[in-house]
């Protein structure tokens, strides 16, 4: 299939309806007339055009080729590629077959139909309006160098032509050398090239220039469609996004006029409310004062309080030292309280050891009184005896019995002396001990209450402690509590001139309330004003291009 075949039939064809295209854009007969014109696009354009077909044919394929290389180069114009529904090679063929269109066309009504619809394909695919400008840039370095090429052995055709013809006329080389100014010694050299050389030379530069021209002037006429694709685009694009917006204030006019009624009546209560908050701030401005006043009071008193506790402090250190020195003096007590203790301790046992030796004496007693018996026993037999015995004998025995009788009358008269002695130091060691009993008694009660003593006093001096520290802290707290006033009625008096400040803001609250129930009312008349027919909001087509 011939590149010519191919171009035109695209798989986004079926999204694109050129006629309608070609309408919206006012792209008929009469108007591709004055493009023509304008630009000064006739028929000898056409015709040389038409002569350039064969060089077209012959590079249309190197052209294409570098042509979707320097597409591919960039990844922008790669991207367009890839959302293309053609492959690389595809595309290729098609860009072969538009550029051999450009030598070979009508140029009427159809060809710039297909302008049209080449120019929106692109359009289709996003590419923006700047690449497709661009390519043409491209097209020129392609296109030119080649026609360039061309144009040079047009140059060479003429002045070959033109020697081959001197040659003929003149019959020599020689003239056709000194014609080109290069000989020695003749008129025509000294006046440098002939001229006709130099006007076959100017007449075939010309001819390829205009050839040049000629395919500039039908890639003007190709981008001038192309671009009113672009523009007509944007320019449904535009009017799409007017009547969205148009729709859109429809919208928000019915959308807002309810909630701004509702703003303009809760306008009208704010004002009202700002009013009373103005009033309750005067009050509370000049409430903040008086209590700024009764603050100032509490600060006197409470630095009266401080006063005392620092008093109260100096006094709980002095009952402090007090106590401490009671539960010294009580420990010192409790000392001879039982120092007091073990010496009764000793009494006791020395007064058990007293009647454990009365307790002897008693049985020495018994046996010195039942010796005594015996003795007075002895004496009565012995006095007995003497009676029975002579005279003499007798009277010995009697002195005997006698003295023996006088002993034992004078042992039991000791015994008897003896006993009520012991008797009395009996009665005298049971009250020892009865006394000494009662005295361990007491002292032992008295211990226990200097140690009930001491464990107040311990207690006092720890409770005093902790007064003193708790003091301590009460004058730091008061301290604190005084600063704390101070600053509380500092604050008073910022938050008096707050409220002062505040109620005039209020005030302008107010007033701004007012202002925006009126500027409420002005919204509501523009928006009504979005919708109305006199509306001539537009926005330059230029601001919707890349």
């Amino acid at each position: 299939m011939q590149p010519q075949e191919t171009f035109g039939r695209g798989g986004l064809n079926g999204f694109l309806d050129v006629d309608d295209l070609v309408d919206r854009i006012g792209l008929d007969e009469d108007e591709i007339a004055w493009r023509k014109e304008f630009i000064g696009f006739d028929e000898e354009d056409e015709q040389r055009l038409s002569s350039l077909e064969p060089m077209v044919q012959d590079n249309a394929e190197a052209i294409a080729d570098d042509f979707y290389e320097n597409v591919l180069h960039y990844e922008q114009t790669r991207a367009i590629v890839d959302r293309s529904p053609k492959d690389v090679d595809a595309l290729k063929r098609t860009q072969q077959a538009y550029l051999v269109s450009l030598a070979s066309g009508e140029y009427d009504r159809e060809f710039f139909k297909n302008r049209a619809r080449i120019g929106k394909l692109h359009e289709i695919l996003d590419m923006p309006l700047k690449q497709y400008v661009g390519q043409y840039g491209v097209y020129y370095d392609l296109i030119l160098s080649r026609l360039n090429d061309r144009v040079q052995q047009q140059v060479i055709d003429a002045v070959e032509e033109w020697a081959a013809e001197r040659e003929a006329d003149d019959g020599g080389l020689g003239r056709v050398v000194g014609a080109l100014g290069l000989g020695g010694g003749t008129e025509e050299a000294d006046d440098g090239l002939e001229d006709s050389f130099e006007t076959a030379v100017r007449e075939a530069i010309d001819d390829g220039m205009m050839d040049v021209l000629s395919l500039l002037r039908i890639i003007n006429l190709d981008m001038q469609v192309a671009t009113d694709t672009y523009v007509d685009s944007y320019a449904q694009r535009l009017e799409e996004s007017i009547e969205r917006r148009k729709r859109l204030a429809q919208e928000v006019e019915n959308d807002v006029q309810g909630p701004i009624a509702e703003l303009h009546e809760s306008s009208e209560v704010v004002a009202k409310r700002a009013e009373a908050i103005s009033e309750h701030t005067e009050s509370q401005a000049t409430g903040i004062t008086r209590a700024a006043s009764e603050l100032n009071d509490v600060s006197a008193a409470v630095q009266e309080v401080a006063s005392v506790a620092d008093e109260v402090s100096e006094e709980s250190d002095r009952t402090e030292r007090l106590a401490a020195e009671g539960v010294d003096a009580a420990d010192d007590a409790l000392d001879e309280l039982e120092a007091i203790e073990n010496a009764t301790d000793r009494v006791a046992d020395a007064a058990d050891a007293l009647a454990e030796r009365t307790d002897e004496i008693d049985e020495i007693v018994d046996r010195l009184d039942d010796l005594a018996e015996r003795t007075t026993v002895l004496a009565a037999n012995a006095k007995i005896e003497s009676t029975r015995s002579d005279a003499d004998g007798g009277e010995t025995m009697g002195v005997i019995a006698s003295e023996v009788r006088s002993f034992a009358e004078q042992t039991k008269s000791d015994l008897a002396e003896i006993e009520a002695t012991v008797e009395a130091v009996r009665e005298d060691a049971a009250a020892t001990v009865e006394t000494t009993e009662e005295t361990v008694a007491r002292v032992d009660a008295g211990t226990n209450r200097v140690r009930e003593t001491v464990d107040s006093l311990e207690e006092i001096h720890e409770s005093a402690r902790e007064t003193a520290s708790g003091m301590e802290d009460m004058a730091a707290a008061a301290d604190q509590q005084a600063r704390g006033v101070e600053v509380t009625a500092q604050t008073l008096d910022d938050l008096s001139e707050s409220a002062d400040t505040v109620a005039s803001a209020a005030e302008s609250a107010a007033a701004a309330s007012q202002q925006q129930t009126a500027s409420l009312r002005e919204v509501r008349e523009s928006v009504a004003r979005l919708t109305e027919d006199g509306t001539d909001e537009t926005v330059p087509v230029y601001e919707q291009l890349d």
